[in-house]
């Protein structure tokens, strides 16, 4: 395994050798706080809005021919699976260049720069600069964005496709304020943006490779993917893009926020599922 590194942007882990064009990104699972970060949360508040683990039970993917990018910052400083416009201006002190987009996850608080945590913890004391946000923009989310655009490009000429896999996780019950709230959710919920981002091979595939485990599989009906599939995804032109949330239930005890029981067998079947991937990817070339 290969390993580059920009400090506390990302880290990306390749095959050692034929690399085949799969990428596995995984933008919310970072826990390398900026120095320039500042809160008034408390901080178990503040690192509970981390999906903890993921990007270990994704730890294989380089050993099956994939590579894996892992964004270093933690999602409550800048989340990089929200579009670049959703911001809310009335949190921000000076003016935005240009016209913001704010959506319902803005209004919740919960947008590119999340305004609380742990559900209803405040962030900051007040408002935020402009020059804040800026930076949060230029020195970290695009960064993160502009090598996974790179690596999708670069393998989609070299190869004819690529295969992108946004990798989460999310509560085994759905919390309070959200459209499942008590529910008990799939073991996985595969989101390509309703068909818009991802091929219905790739789906399909993905989709019987973690039934063939015995998990619970749906199609976008906890998250239909989110701004990591959007910005990326163009299936007309070979690059597939796909959000696989993973339900922490199957990996981790979400109380104690310590790894459970089954994350061993959950990281050797996503080895298994990219292996798949990998094989897929060459039968296409």
């Amino acid at each position: 395994m290969l390993m580059h590194v920009r400090p506390g942007v990302f880290m990306r882990r390749d095959p050692v050798a034929n690399a085949a064009p799969v990428v596995f990104d995984i933008p919310r699972s970072g826990a390398e706080y900026p120095r320039s970060f500042r809160t008034t949360a408390p901080f178990a508040d503040v690192h509970r809005s981390i999906s903890m683990y993921v990007e270990e039970v994704y730890g294989d993917v380089p050993v099956a021919g994939a590579t894996w990018l892992y964004a270093c910052f933690p999602n409550v400083f800048i989340d990089a699976n929200r579009h670049e416009l959703d911001i809310d201006p009335d949190a921000i002190e000076g003016d935005w260049p240009e016209a913001l987009r704010p959506s319902e996850k803005t209004r919740a608080g919960i947008g590119l720069i999340p305004m609380v945590c742990a559900g209803t913890t405040r962030l900051y004391a007040g408002k935020l600069a402009v020059e804040d946000v800026r930076s949060r923009l230029d020195d970290y989310y695009w960064p993160y964005h502009n090598e996974l655009a790179r690596l999708l490009a670069s393998f989609r000429e070299s190869q004819g496709i690529a295969l992108h896999m946004s990798c989460h996780s999310m509560p085994a019950i759905a919390g309070a304020g959200t459209a499942d709230a008590g529910q008990r959710r799939s073991d996985f919920d595969l989101g390509d943006r309703n068909g818009t981002t991802c091929g219905a091979e790739v789906v399909d595939l993905v989709g019987s490779v973690l039934r063939g485990f015995g998990y619970n599989v749906t199609n976008n009906r906890h998250f239909i993917g989110a701004e990591a599939v959007r910005k990326h995804g163009d299936p007309k032109n070979g690059i597939h893009s796909l959000q696989i949330e993973l339900n922490r239930g199957l990996y981790m005890d979400e109380t104690a926020r310590t790894r459970g029981p089954g994350h061993a067998q959950v990281k050797a079947h996503l080895g298994e599922l990219a292996k798949a991937l990998v094989a897929f990817a060459a039968s296409r070339r």
